[in-house]
């Protein structure tokens, strides 16, 4: 246990000049719990101490590996006027005013490098429900050769109260991971996803206090039980979510180019093109081969220069570069969208491309 040594200057003026005399006092924190932050552990110690009038000065011995700067200090009954680093005694000094005697408390945080911490999220969706379940996990690792006794743990506002052997790994259930609104959808974006799969996802809002850098692990359930659909990794900075979780196999998307037209050509004296204007169209042949209703996204790269000069169903401008539109398909259906875009003033090159 570390020690905080009371460091009491009792300054006493004789003619001879000023003489101080040290009290020490050795106390255990009142206090001591490890809470959990976005991707790290933290220790907070509470210090009840006596204070006198004037100067209190404090040493208190830090944890080797904890960096001066990474320690949160705040003090009760006196105002704090400085902290120092003493790196010979690798020990922090405490400098604490206060006009009238009593007791006062000194708060001490700081993040424990020895522990690591993983969120895991677990979302379960059965066929009846609109959402699905959700359970908040962490793994907590001791990564010292030292034990850990038991201590206070304090995870999403839950407490915990365990111990930990060199090297181990100790699984949570902090609690149910509520979910706002849940969707599942299809996404084809060749460009993103490097191939021409329809890639399901699953789309989730949850409560913003709840936000982690994690893992997520999505199951459903099915005539043959349980079935793991995949994971997927989250940075945890927005309460929306899409967690991919595998391929579908239900839905087909065939693209083809109908059209592409080099129009206005300009040539310069060598008989080089070298500018001119497109007109080109695409299609897109879109079947749902399952029993279900399904929704699905389809991403089109598009740069914001060309015109659009018809399209069969409403487009969405996601970024300068690419445009997307939303079908719902109704169980074996299958649909077409063709798009007709014109560019002006090109050098090289169409919109479209295979």
């Amino acid at each position: 246990m570390k020690k905080l040594l009371v460091l009491l200057m009792v300054i006493l003026f004789v003619p001879s000049g000023v003489l101080a005399q040290d009290l020490i006092m050795e106390n255990n924190p009142e206090e001591i719990f490890v809470f959990a932050g976005d991707s790290s552990l933290y220790q907070k110690e509470t210090w009840v101490v006596e204070l006198k009038p004037g100067e209190n000065i404090y040493s208190w011995e830090k944890p080797f590996s904890v960096p001066a700067e990474e320690i949160f200090i705040r003090v009760e009954g006196g105002e704090l006027m400085s902290v120092v680093d003493d790196a010979s005694t690798k020990s922090t000094r405490i400098n604490i005013r206060t006009k009238e005697p009593g007791k006062g408390k000194i708060h001490l945080t700081f993040p424990l490098t020895y522990l690591s911490i993983n969120y895991l999220y677990q979302y379960f969706w059965e066929s009846e429900n609109n959402v699905p379940g959700g359970t908040l996990l962490v793994d907590i690792t001791n990564e010292s050769q030292e034990s850990i006794p038991a201590s206070h743990f304090i995870i999403s506002g839950k407490e915990f109260v365990f111990d930990l052997k060199p090297y181990e790994t100790k699984r949570l259930v902090v609690g149910e991971l509520p979910v706002i609104q849940g969707e599942k959808i299809l996404q084809y974006d060749p460009s993103y996803y490097g191939d021409s799969d329809v890639h399901f996802l699953w789309s989730l809002l949850i409560p913003q206090n709840l936000l982690f850098p994690a893992k997520a692990e999505c199951f459903e359930g099915s005539t043959s039980g349980v079935v793991f659909l995949g994971e997927s990794y989250i940075s945890g900075e927005s309460p929306k979510l899409e967690i991919e979780v595998g391929k579908s196999n239900d839905i087909t998307v065939e693209e083809k180019i109908e059209k592409q037209e080099k129009l206005n050509q300009i040539y310069n004296r060598d008989g080089e093109e070298v500018l001119y204007d497109t007109r080109e169209k695409k299609s897109y042949q879109i079947a749902n081969r399952s029993p279900e209703k399904k929704k699905i996204e389809v991403f089109v790269p598009l740069q914001g220069s060309y015109e659009l000069i018809a399209h069969s169903v409403p487009l969405n401008r996601v970024e300068s570069n690419q445009i997307s539109f939303v079908l719902e398909l109704e169980p074996q259906q299958e649909t077409e969208v063709v798009l007709e875009v014109a560019g002006r003033h090109l050098t090289s090159g169409f919109a479209f491309r295979d």
